[in-house]
């Protein structure tokens, strides 16, 4: 079975995840790279859902079995750089998985911000391809003080001094799913 793990990441926390993510399973790993990578632009290009487009890549897609897809979600929206992945390669991909690194927690994942309404929107795209949307809330990783600062949660960042607990058990899980 062939997997690639292909990702966009803004802070580093998703490509984190990404290329922890092809490491567990050993598998070819890639960016997503927008024709136009400028943060301002790729906000509102998710806003009004469309974007500039992305590179392509060095992996034929169509030559997976699996694709994870790894990226972050803002303002609750699938951002332009997923969204053009996923429309440009709808018909080659097989099966995908799709995980992200977030600031939403599971208890407001159906919040305006959630990020369920994301993983709605990946599952309408791509049907019964959508095999599984996982996310990685960001608070995992904090402090139960440092958790209620919205300042904290926005610099806080995946390492590998605090991947451990919950969040260690969600990726094993995940993981497992994948290898399904």
């Amino acid at each position: 079975m062939k997997i690639l793990v292909v990702y966009y990441s803004h802070t580093g926390s998703n490509k984190y995840l990404a290329e922890k993510i092809a490491r567990s399973i050993g598998c070819e790993i890639e960016a997503i790279k927008p024709r136009l990578n400028l943060l301002p632009f790729l906000m509102l290009f998710s806003l009004v859902k469309t974007g500039p487009g992305i590179k392509i890549l060095s992996h034929k897609v169509n030559e997976s079995d699996r694709i994870i897809v790894c990226g972050p979600i803002w303002m609750g929206q699938l951002i332009s750089p997923l969204r053009d992945f996923i429309s440009a390669h709808r018909k080659s991909i097989n099966r995908l998985y799709f995980a992200s690194c977030c600031g939403s927690t599971d208890a407001a994942k159906y919040d305006k911000f959630g990020h369920a309404i994301v993983f709605d929107k990946v599952k309408n795209m791509l049907g019964d391809k959508c095999i599984h949307c996982e996310a990685f809330p960001i608070g995992l990783v904090l402090s139960a003080k440092e958790k209620e600062d919205g300042n904290a949660i926005m610099k806080a960042r995946l390492s590998d001094s605090n991947f451990t607990g919950d969040i260690q058990k969600r990726f094993e899980d995940f993981i497992q799913k994948v290898a399904e």
